[in-house]
């Protein structure tokens, strides 16, 4: 395992990588629910360097997360990480990453969908101002 990572903007370059990683790790039925190819090619243009991705020095998607604001809120989905990463703090990292670019147009406060719900992560996202909304919560379709 390369221990070198980088932890970058999201490019369309990564898209393949992306939709595999997330395919990997949530299964077929997430992306099929979830978000296609040209729905991220959408949302990174509208929402420019804020969603994160963690890539060896080679270049491989090992993790990310997606990111992006209306405007007043963030919001941030989709945060995976291959398990042999994740001694490594990439997904604090990544997290770090986007909430900066956030910051950077004025975003304060926002909304992180998780399938993995627990007390310090709620904890450290409210005591920011922002709200942890487990993926269990189904809002139709």
């Amino acid at each position: 395992m390369d221990n070198t990572i980088v932890v970058k903007a999201m490019k369309e370059s990564d898209i393949d990588q992306v939709l595999k990683l997330w395919n990997d790790i949530f299964g077929t039925t997430f992306l099929e629910s979830s978000v296609t190819k040209s729905d991220l090619i959408i949302y990174l243009k509208k929402n420019p360097d804020a969603s994160s991705v963690a890539c060896t020095d080679d270049g491989k998607v090992i993790g990310a997360l997606l990111c992006g604001s209306d405007g007043v809120r963030g919001y941030i989905y989709h945060i995976a990480i291959y398990n042999e990463y994740r001694v490594n703090e990439i997904e604090k990292r990544m997290l770090d990453r986007s909430l900066s670019k956030l910051k950077e147009v004025g975003i304060k406060t926002g909304f992180i969908f998780t399938k993995s719900n627990n007390h310090e992560m709620d904890a450290n996202f409210n005591s920011i101002g922002w709200v942890v909304i487990p993926n269990e919560l189904n809002l139709g379709n």
